[in-house]
């Protein structure tokens, strides 16, 4: 594989760009971002025969090592990976097989006086609880029978690829159709959901689920996509062996193999009219300019919300972007064990939360964990740990000092859940967790508040006003989490390509 390092120049022009075809290089579209929806773009396209181009940002990795630990820089689980569910599904498309298997447990939830082991079987599940929280039977039944209603309508929502922000008459037709429908559906989860909030340690449980399967804040769980991320998990999440950038680094050589070109960047000059044309010079020489039909941007791009105030015709979709707040941010360190402090039983993703205190800060704790004996994430004997809480500020709004000090009770909330931590410890390097979260604050999701949410899929849509412009990222459906990453990539890809998406 290899990049071209380049330093270039950013702003969006309207006037008609001079196309001279044999001077440069045209593809049919150009990808822009570092995120899982901006990779599942360019991979649909280059499978489809497309000559496409994946501007990635400068000096972005999907995972880091040291020391003999490997650790993924996206420490959250991804959904969407079962039999017959949407990821699986696109990868055995493209002839990819990852190398990973379901876990048992898929997630425990750890309290002061309570554990909970979600295994992805809800009768196994529905019991579990029910023995931690034993009057609660009938109101958990009522729930999980009222989420699995809501996840088969949210599913169909999806295939029909709504949209809450409808740009043409047939997005109106359909969205006006579904409204009752909708309505009804999220007044049932409520009434599910208010009776779950009856008992503190219940809605804390529901909440550390969206928080980490989801990109909404979890103090608002009432979308009914959520319905659909919930059933996801029970149905069970997978420990990629030696880590997701596996698989990522898979994805990229299908792309590649395809005839997808991949080219780092920092910043550019982007005109776009008929063609999009982007100028680039490398260590102050001049380059060809490069040209695409069509480009898709992911909203996670460091200065997308730039680009919708350069460009006048972009302009509606900053009102729509505006509506979505980033309200968590998360924060990871990284560090390696000896096997010796980790209990027999305890999971690969584990939440250790004080149901006395707000998510934000320190609470809850969330630990990714490699499986014993998986040597291409930590020696023989040890276990490589990402633990991250939330903050309320983005990493990169703190100095190091006060980051350091939220580290150090990170680490001491986390020894009273494995107390011999300290004297396993092998490896640990703040500052290097530091400037990874620092670094990589927009490319891993951060927690959105969406004013008066409806089904929490999509206040954007894949398309703008520009018809060679199309967006792609996990905001345009923060409901579904990773999963809505994984869609908006592919639904970007097909309107790229010209396909009717409504």
């Amino acid at each position: 594989m290899s990049y071209r390092r380049t330093e270039l120049r950013r702003s969006w022009k309207t006037e008609f760009t001079d196309y001279k075809p044999g001077d440069e290089t045209m593809y049919d579209t150009i990808v822009l971002g570092n995120d899982p929806a901006s990779l599942i773009a360019a991979v649909v396209l280059a499978s489809h025969g497309k000559k496409a181009l994946l501007l990635t940002m400068d000096n972005v990795q999907d995972s880091f090592s040291e020391s003999g630990y490997t650790f993924d820089i996206d420490p959250f689980p991804w959904t969407g990976m079962n039999r017959g569910e949407v990821f699986r599904q696109l990868l055995s498309h493209l002839g990819i097989t990852p190398e990973d298997h379901v876990l048992d447990p898929a997630l425990q939830i750890i309290f002061q006086n309570h554990r909970i082991d979600l295994s992805g079987n809800t009768e196994l599940d529905l019991k579990e609880i029910e023995r931690e929280f034993p009057n609660e039977g009938a109101t958990l039944l009522n729930f999980y029978s009222s989420a699995e209603k809501i996840s088969s309508f949210a599913s169909g929502l999806i295939d029909k690829n709504l949209h809450l922000q409808p740009e043409t008459l047939r997005d109106y037709i359909n969205l006006f159709r579904n409204i009752p429908g909708i309505t009804l559906k999220k007044k049932a989860f409520n009434a599910s959901l208010e009776d779950i909030r009856e008992n503190p340690l219940l809605k804390k449980m529901l909440e550390v689920q969206v928080l980490l399967l989801s990109n909404l804040d979890p103090r608002d769980i009432s979308p009914i996509s959520f319905a659909r991320t919930f059933l996801l998990s029970l149905n069970g999440l997978s420990y990629p062996k030696g880590g997701r950038h596996h698989l990522t680094a898979k994805l990229k050589k299908k792309f590649e193999a395809d005839g997808g070109v991949i080219e780092r960047c920092s910043t550019f000059e982007l005109d776009t009219e008929r063609v999009i044309k982007i100028n680039m010079r490398a260590e102050g020489s001049d380059m060809p300019a490069i040209y695409g039909k069509n480009i898709i941007i992911s909203t996670k791009y460091e200065k997308f919300a730039s680009l919708l105030e350069g460009n006048r015709e972009l302009s509606v979709f900053r009102k729509k972007y505006d509506k979505i707040k980033a309200s968590l941010y998360p924060f990871t360190i990284h560090i390696g064990v000896h096997d010796g402090c980790i209990p027999e039983k305890m999971g690969v993703h584990v939440v250790v939360t004080n149901e006395t205190k707000s998510i934000e800060n320190g609470n809850p704790l969330f630990l990714e964990t490699s499986e014993p004996g998986d040597i291409l994430r930590a020696p023989d004997g040890k276990r490589a740990i990402s633990v991250t809480s939330f903050l309320k500020n983005s990493p990169s709004k703190f100095n190091n000092s006060d980051l350091e000090k939220i580290a150090e009770s990170m680490l001491e909330n986390l020894g009273s859940f494995l107390p011999f931590l300290k004297e396993n410890l092998d490896f640990m390097n703040i500052e290097k967790s530091i400037d990874i979260s620092r670094s990589y604050h927009k490319i891993i999701n951060d927690k959105y508040i969406m004013k008066d949410p409806l089904i929490g899929m999509s206040f954007l849509s894949g398309r703008t006003p520009l018809k060679n412009v199309f967006l792609a990222g996990g905001i345009l459906m923060p409901g579904l989490g990773f999963e809505g990453e994984i869609i908006s990539g592919a639904t970007a890809a097909r309107l790229a390509m010209g396909e009717n998406q409504t």
